[in-house]
Formats: structure tokens, sequence, C-alpha cells
């Protein structure tokens, strides 16, 4: 139940963090269309989908990284300080590596 729950809550996080993204995602639907719909020569319209998707994503992945380091730094300032203290000692062990 505790897992169904932690999946839940992180599919609501991503949800969100995709929901504050929807204007890039769109503009980057509609650069994808363009390219493929009115771009003839097959090499150009490959390399500039590839290019747009590639920048799109970027942009949209920084954005979403950040929103998801915000939310789980706002569940661990809700946590005791032993707590805390285990799960930043966790997360450094693991930066370290």
């Amino acid at each position: 139940m505790l897992n169904l729950l932690a999946i839940m809550s992180t599919l609501k996080i991503i949800v969100i963090a995709l929901l504050k993204n929807w204007i890039p995602i769109i503009l980057a639907g509609l650069f994808l269309f363009l390219i493929f719909n009115f771009i003839e020569m097959i090499w150009l319209k490959w390399f500039l989908a590839v290019m747009v998707g590639g920048a799109f994503f970027y942009s949209i992945y920084d954005d979403i990284n950040l929103f998801i380091q915000q939310k789980a730094l706002e569940k661990i300032d809700t946590l005791d300080s032993d707590a805390k203290e285990r799960v930043m000692k966790k997360h450094r062990d693991r930066i370290n590596k």
C-alpha cells in the first residue's frame, strides 16, 4: 500500500511539472508539425526535427528537474531531525559515488 501511495505521489508531481510547462510542449509540437509538413528535403527535415526536439526536451527537462527537487526538499523539511539527517546522508553518499 505504501508503494502504491509513493507511485501515485510521484505521478502527481510529474503531471504537475508537465502542466507547468505546457506552453513549451505545445510550441515544440507545433514546430515539429510545421517542420514535417512544410520542409521537403529529407536530410534538412530530420536535422531540424532532431535539433528542435532536443532543444525543447532539454529546456523542459531542466524545469521539471528543478520542480521535482524543490518538492523533494519540501518533503524532507517536514521530517524530524534524525530522519532528515539519514535522508541527506544517503543523498550525499549517492552523489559522492
